[in-house]
């Protein structure tokens, strides 16, 4: 059993019916900042009851308000909640009865509704019921069945580990607690005796007769009360609820007790992990619990990347080995770059709608492309996940340069903007390096559709960024081709021809490829006076005289103002670029140029460097302008 759906509506973020799909182990929730993460944990908890940190209200803005509305005005006219719990067991069946689908009896319903009218005393009446209808009669035991506990962000957990009354340690032995009517627990018996044998003392028998002198003193026989110096209550509530939780930075089974430090003197990320610890252990003993649930908001607050990892990795352990549900948020690209795919849950804020939710599992996922993209969602790449739109690129060389050319045209584009931007991190726009020619696999994450045997498209689930593809043509061949805008030559590349021409005809909403003639560094040459540039730079790399030096200071002195021109020295330069990879093989020349020229880029903003139409095409697409391509394109429909 698991709580397989949320439905919300009215809540928060959330207008319309917004549903959110979990795993029955672990769920991911990433995305955004205001992308609903943390609407959806509040859902669950006032869905399910949970009372860890005080049991969560309803305030008047707690109802939605559409943005452009007065913040004064009353909001939605009710919050609905409901919550599809699958895969019940026989025993479950028989437990959760009343909740049960009348076609299914693995799966039940729990159902909320809080109408946005207040009581005299100003709270908010909420009506609760299982399965399909509101008339049933509801049990709060069965409810009391579903163990939920909640962490929020950033919590001081060294705080919640101290002594207080309904600590979180004395949780842990609530189960021990002896029934009324029953002999006393043997830690009852134990400090009974160590009070008594404490009041026997000098020390305490003289500040207990000083305390009584001064009492009547000052009220007299009559008035005055009577007091008495203890180590402690001896009941079994009052004994545990002063325990705390100690550390020590190692462990070790010969450790000794006087060792053990104040968790005031831990770091908060330890901490935390100690928390989580206590946290898990409660949930191990809840023996009346049908179900668990574990809500953890940001579990990455004070930890350093690999305590990140491996408590992720404890987590996902913990929710197969110990049946326990846990759905946590998060922004770290650690976890993200960690997680299993089919455990991430992208949340994506949609204009004037709904954030949309997409569970990664149910998108055109084979098992080749999970096994390649959860082994490249290294911590770059996983920033996908939190981006507005995504350039992906084949090498090192274009994201350099990219990011730097990019300025230019996000600044034109936006310009006449109310709020123009001058980057693509003003976008929210991430460069993916892929180091190869894998569109394919990233972009089934996106696209929104697959082909079945017979080449016909089927509708899948899918994240809603735009994503662009940047890849070389690579005519064939390779070597020999000197292509211009006027003589193309033929692809031999088959993710810019093949693919691309795949999602313009099954209308992709958010993924194209762009191509350009032959190669990144070729096509910059055959744009305007950008080799002027570029063999300046080639240039300057060279420490030594030679044919070379003497071949780059004849090019300089050429105009360069005809395609035919530019292709024959983009040609060579290439070859030279290149030629410098294959001499020193520890050096990339391709890379190591791109680094050169993106750096001279970002020192000299002004300068007259030309963006090839391919690659301006893909920063447009990817920031949602229109571009002259895709406009010829709807032209010609």
């Amino acid at each position: 059993m698991y709580l397989s759906e949320l439905k919300i509506k009215g809540y928060k973020t959330f207008n319309e019916e917004f549903k959110v799909k979990f795993n029955k182990g672990l769920t991911i929730l990433l995305g955004e900042n205001a992308s609903g993460k943390t609407a959806i944990i509040d859902a669950v908890r006032l869905l399910i009851n949970e009372d860890e940190y005080g049991r969560i209200g309803i305030s008047s803005s707690d109802f939605h308000r559409p943005i452009t509305n007065p913040a004064k005005e009353k909001g939605s006219n009710s919050i609905e909640i409901r919550g599809v719990f699958s895969e019940l067991d026989e025993e479950r069946q028989v437990a959760y009865l009343p909740w049960l689908d009348a076609s299914d009896c693995s799966k039940a319903y729990l159902n909320m509704k809080i109408d946005n009218k207040e009581t005299p005393r100003g709270k908010y009446n909420r009506v609760i019921w299982g399965g399909e209808s509101s008339q049933s009669i509801f049990e709060w035991e069965l409810l009391d069945t579903i163990a939920c506990i909640y962490l929020p962000p950033l919590r001081d957990a060294g705080n919640k580990l101290e002594a207080y009354r309904g600590s979180r340690l004395s949780r842990l032995f609530r189960d021990e607690k002896p029934k009324p009517g029953t002999a006393p627990h043997k830690l009852e018996d134990k400090f009974d005796k160590f009070n008594k044998g404490l009041l026997k003392d000098d020390s305490i028998k003289k500040a207990n007769k000083q305390i009584k002198d001064k009492l009547k003193e000052s009220l007299g026989n009559f008035l005055v009360q009577d007091s008495l110096i203890q180590f402690s209550e001896t009941s079994f509530d009052r004994i545990v609820e002063r325990l705390r939780l100690l550390f020590y930075p190692k462990i070790q089974e010969a450790t000794e007790p006087e060792y053990f430090r104040d968790i005031s003197e831990n770091s908060m990320g330890y901490n935390n992990i100690l928390y989580l610890a206590t946290v898990l252990t409660e949930l191990d003993r809840t023996k009346d619990s049908l179900h668990k649930v574990l809500l953890i908001e940001e579990p990455e607050a004070h930890l350093h990347p690999q305590l990140q990892i491996r408590l992720l990795q404890y987590l996902k352990e913990q929710s197969k080995t110990d049946d326990i549900q846990i759905i946590i948020t998060t922004h770290s690209a650690t976890i993200t770059a960690s997680a299993d795919l089919e455990s991430l849950n992208v949340l994506t804020i949609q204009e004037n709608k709904n954030p949309k939710t997409t569970l990664l599992k149910d998108c055109e996922l084979n098992e080749e492309s999970k096994f390649y993209l959860e082994r490249w969602l290294d911590i770059t790449k996983s920033t996908l996940f939190f981006a507005k739109g995504l350039i992906f690129v084949e090498g090192i060389a274009e994201a350099l340069v990219i990011k730097e050319l990019s300025k230019k045209v996000v600044k034109e584009a936006t310009k006449d903007d109310p709020n123009p931007r001058e980057s693509l991190e003003d976008c929210g726009v991430s460069i993916i390096n892929l180091n190869g020619i894998y569109f394919k696999h990233f972009f089934k994450l996106f696209k929104g559709y697959k082909l079945n045997n017979d080449g016909k498209k089927e509708d899948v689930d899918y994240v809603p960024v735009r994503c662009a593809g940047i890849t070389d043509c690579d005519p064939e061949p390779v070597k020999e081709t000197k292509p211009t805008k006027l003589k193309p030559c033929n692809c031999d590349n088959s993710q810019s021809k093949d693919f691309s021409e795949e999602l313009t005809e099954n209308k992709s909403e958010y993924c194209r490829i762009f191509t350009n003639l032959k190669t990144f560094e070729y096509d910059l040459g055959m744009e305007n006076e950008n080799l002027k540039i570029m063999i300046e730079i080639y240039n300057e790399w060279l420490d030594t005289n030679g044919p070379t030096k003497s071949t780059l200071e004849e090019w300089s002195k050429k105009a360069m103002s005809t395609d035919d021109e530019r292709r024959d020295v983009s040609f060579e330069l290439l070859r030279f670029i290149e030629s410098i990879q294959n001499r020193e093989k520890q050096i990339m020349g391709k890379g190591l140029f791109s680094q050169k020229l993106a750096y001279k880029l970002s020192e000299n903003p002004t300068l007259e460097f030309s963006v090839p139409e391919y690659i301006k095409d893909a920063i447009l697409w990817a920031i949602n302008k229109s571009f002259k391509n895709d406009r010829q394109r709807e032209n010609s429909k």
